[in-house]
């Protein structure tokens, strides 16, 4: 799970150490509500009634909700097994979900899911290899390694290595067990506490365990740590180091479409009521926001996981089962986002960049509070001058809030305080926003929460448990990485949730015919 070395961080808490200034705090808190609310949810305004949804829907074999790569990956394995009355619903105006590559004037930059994580174990790698897709991997010497505090003074940078051991150290089989009742962070926080002991209160050793949060979070993908339930990081299954694509993430997303007819998919068609057990009715009815409707014997859907915590009372009739809805809301989606920057050359010098900080003061004004969120800056994948920064939780959240020049100085400001130099203006600034995208309301890693899991929710494949109507048949099934217990949180696993419940619609349909025929 662990990826590369580009570090966020969400304010920590004060009973982590470290102090902060109580109104930033607060201003931060009464800006961090889920953005894009106040004007109401798009499917608030879905046309028609049930009556002429009913009487109008187009009968298919299979709907597909959700074109990110689960969805996609199902769709194409239904085509290859000869399931072709099928449809594609896509919220978006574009396909692949969180796999999102952005191009612009030469620079290419990825929005969304940006590595390969691991090698020959890894399905995905190997599909990205047959398809001559992987770049090579550059060697740790050959980036310029920066370890500053905030105001550019040096620092030490065996702390990498010391939090590199610690993570390496958390992946040993057994060595979460006794923190199975509690959270991921508690494991780190404690060894923290063992290793550095009378050290902890000085100025290096808060600044070291900020630091040592800020890599959990973003590796994570959290916006807590002590949020995570341990048990469910100790599910994951590491696949080695993260490769990188040759040509953006989209080749993935390229080839998924491959084979899939243009009239099978429906792009800005969000989904906003099922009705999953009808009376006199063995198949499900879909309804778009347009007032477009489908009858069909399944569906798959593979959409965010926070967008059904969010929207599942509104479009699902009758409601969800009660334990599904339980163990939905033991899942949580962590709010991750980019801040990308470029300049006709690299001010930094020939060599990629990685710039570490370790934060030992705490003197930002309080609109500019979110900044203590960023912990490094790197060089893009071939991109030359582009610097990227990663940001998580709440100061990820409170980022979204503010207009994109304001975000644009702050960094400025950052930037050339923890460097010393007084950079130019970019010619290219790019962030994320992907809690604010109504269809998503975060990225890219789901877990289950310290709460979900002492309430007895402990397997991501809980959240895959079908829908069976009145007459038994299933009718609902469920894909997404938040579905895959050992590799939530990759596109490699939302490939094989996808292929998982293609398979089970595929043997249904076969079982059916079967039945049929019988007859």
């Amino acid at each position: 799970m662990f990826g590369p070395v580009c570090l966020v961080l969400m304010i920590l808490p004060i009973s982590l150490l470290l102090t902060l200034d109580h109104n930033a705090i607060q201003q931060v808190e009464a800006l961090t509500g889920r953005l894009g609310n106040e004007s109401g949810h798009p499917c608030d305004h879905v046309t028609g009634d049930f009556h002429t949804w009913l009487t109008e829907a187009s009968s298919v074999d299979v709907v597909v909700v959700g074109g990110g790569v689960a969805g996609l990956t199902a769709v194409q394995k239904l085509l290859s097994h000869g399931v072709t009355d099928v449809v594609l619903l896509e919220a978006q105006d574009y396909l692949g979900g969180r796999v999102l590559t952005y191009r612009q004037d030469g620079v290419l930059v990825e929005d969304g899911a940006e590595w390969i994580h691991g090698g020959r174990r890894n399905p995905l790698y190997r599909l990205a290899r047959n398809l001559g897709a992987v770049s090579p991997t550059l060697p740790d010497d050959a980036w310029d390694w920066r370890f500053v505090t905030q105001d550019s003074e040096p620092a030490d940078p065996s702390a990498y290595d010391f939090i590199e051991a610690l993570m390496e150290e958390c992946r040993e089989n057994g060595i979460l067990t006794d923190y199975y009742n509690t959270s991921f962070g508690q494991y780190f926080i404690d060894r923290f506490h063992e290793i550095y002991d009378s050290r902890i209160d000085s100025e290096t050793g808060k600044a070291l365990l900020h630091y040592m949060m800020q890599i959990v979070n973003y590796d994570e993908g959290t916006g807590d740590w002590l949020d995570m339930s341990a048990r469910d990081a100790d599910q994951f299954v590491d696949y080695g180091d993260d490769r990188q694509w040759e040509n953006g993430f989209d080749t993935l997303i390229t080839h998924l479409k491959k084979g899939i007819p243009d009239s099978k998919v429906h792009l800005s068609s969000p989904v906003c009521k099922v009705y999953w057990n009808m009376p006199d009715e063995s198949r499900v009815l879909v309804v778009t926001q347009q007032g477009i409707s489908f009858l069909a014997h399944h569906m798959i859907v593979t959409t965010s996981v926070a967008h059904l915590q969010e929207r599942h009372t509104h479009i699902f009739h009758p409601m969800l089962p009660e334990n599904f809805v339980k163990t939905l809301k033991a899942v949580s989606l962590g709010v991750a986002n980019k801040i990308q920057l470029g300049w006709a050359d690299p001010w930094w010098g020939p060599d990629p960049l990685s710039l570490h900080i370790l934060w030992t003061t705490y003197d930002l004004p309080q609109d500019m509070s979110w900044l203590y969120g960023i912990a490094s800056a790197f060089s893009v994948h071939k991109q030359r001058a582009v610097l990227q920064m990663f940001i998580t939780g709440d100061n990820s959240t409170y980022m979204e809030s503010l207009p994109e020049t304001v975000v644009e100085k702050h960094i400025l400001y950052l930037l050339r305080r923890v460097t010393g130099k007084n950079i130019t203006q970019p010619n290219f600034f790019r962030r994320t926003r992907w809690g604010s995208n109504p269809w998503m309301l975060g990225s890219y890693s789901s877990f289950i929460t310290v709460a979900g899991d002492r309430g007895g929710v402990h397997r991501h494949d809980q959240l895959a448990t079908p829908l069976l109507n009145s007459s038994g048949k299933i009718v609902v099934m469920w894909a997404g990485e938040h579905t895959h217990n050992t590799r939530y949180s990759t596109v490699d696993g939302a490939m094989e949730t996808g292929k998982r419940e293609a398979l089970r619609v595929i043997s249904l349909l076969k079982s059916s015919k079967s039945m049929h025929l019988s007859h």
